[in-house]
């Protein structure tokens, strides 16, 4: 099954219309949803470490 039917198939078992013109964003919206997936299951700790920010006084003035 390719992924534009599966992409239909997904949206007529929810109910959903499926328009033509939206299949390719909502493909490019399934990948990069499992692209994060992959980089998180790669980095699983990335998101519990706080970030340190140095901020120079001088840009604050």
């Amino acid at each position: 099954m390719d992924n534009a039917n599966y992409i239909r198939y997904g949206l007529h078992l929810q109910g959903l219309s499926a328009y033509e013109n939206d299949i390719p964003y909502i493909y490019n919206l399934l990948r990069t949803m499992k692209q994060a997936q992959i980089s998180l299951d790669a980095f699983p700790h990335l998101n519990t470490e706080i970030p340190i920010t140095i901020v120079d006084k001088e840009l604050l003035l």
